[in-house]
């Protein structure tokens, strides 16, 4: 397929019901956006405001990565700390003030990708037709390629920090990785649990300085530095953790409930296959106008090769993408 599918929060029981437009199969469109996270509505947004046909395919709930974020603190218009999940609403309520069809499903081809007028088949036997696409669609998380992770998935072993953390209070968990994603999740975690071991391959925290003094000084987080996690034991879900020392060889077994995993965020892997120039890392090249190597053809977001992957820079895209798109075939 062409996203897999992977942990998201549940809103749907508090979530609004907008109006939304539902597109029938073999509907034709000006402009289908691929992926409904930040980059995705930012540009369904702007596509509908400049008067084009605009479908959004999102294969889960509205917000991406964003609805899985922990507090966020950076994005400007919010000078108080919100929840990923109550930012992805507020996007959500917006685009759908706009007249934009939207469709839940998992895009699984493209079928005359080249040609001035191209199709997308979806995993419901559905197909849509489009003048242009704009491919928002987001990163997944890095796995550890562990025997455990499959094991214990949805049964103590997660990718999600906020997904439920209630079902952890006043017990041990650890969360794996040093970089900024994984310090909130565990700053976000020792509000709710009793003890947050970060299990770190480094000796430093990898994560912007105001972020790493918040973690070294909350007691409820214990760094285990040049540390990995080796074996997780259980019956029915996650009951304990090994974690090795990478330069001692010395064995740690905690007495933990849970395991989060942090260790990076990576392009879907079927991407590769669809003659995109993709740069080494597996992320879709574009110029300036978030024009892809495919007339047509655009990409926006985290997918796309460059430095700084935010909420803001997401959005940002989205809306160049969809400018653009209108000046190149729409004037």
């Amino acid at each position: 397929m062409f996203f897999s599918d992977t942990e998201s929060i549940d809103v749907t029981e508090t979530a609004p019901q907008w109006q939304r437009l539902v597109p029938e199969n073999n509907d034709e469109f000006d402009v289908i956006v691929i992926g409904a996270g930040p980059a995705g509505m930012s540009a369904a947004i702007c596509a509908a405001r400049a008067d084009l046909k605009t479908l959004v395919v999102e294969k889960a709930l509205p917000g991406g990565e964003c609805s899985t974020a922990c507090e966020i603190t950076n994005y400007v218009g919010h000078p108080k700390k919100i929840l990923g999940a109550q930012l992805s609403l507020q996007m959500e309520e917006q685009l759908f003030e706009h007249a934009v069809y939207y469709t839940c499903e998992t895009v699984v081809d493209f079928i005359n990708w080249q040609a001035p007028l191209k199709s997308i088949a979806t995993a419901l036997g559905n197909m849509y037709r489009t003048k242009t696409i704009i491919l928002a669609i987001g990163l997944e998380p890095k796995k550890l390629q562990a025997s455990f992770e499959e094991q214990f998935m949805g049964r103590g072993v997660s990718y999600y920090a906020q997904a439920n953390p209630t079902l952890y209070t006043d017990k041990n968990v650890v969360v794996i990785g040093g970089g900024n994603c994984a310090c909130y999740a565990a700053d976000y975690l020792s509000k709710y649990v009793n003890h947050v071991y970060m299990v770190h391959n480094y000796d430093t925290l990898r994560a912007v300085k105001t972020l790493k003094k918040t973690i070294e000084a909350n007691a409820a987080i214990t760094l285990m530095w040049h540390s990995k996690v080796t074996n997780v034991l259980g019956v029915d879900s996650v009951e304990r953790v090994c974690t090795q020392n990478t330069i001692t060889g010395q064995s740690t077994w905690l007495d933990a409930k849970g395991v989060f995993i942090y260790i990076g965020r990576v392009p879907p892997q079927d991407i590769v296959r669809f003659d995109l120039d993709l740069d080494e890392d597996g992320f879709i090249i574009t110029d300036a106008y978030m024009r892809t190597n495919i007339p047509g053809v655009y990409a926006a977001g985290d997918i796309r090769s460059k430095q700084v992957r935010q909420i803001a820079t997401a959005v940002s895209d989205g809306m160049v993408a969809a400018i653009n798109i209108e000046r190149d075939y729409f004037r």
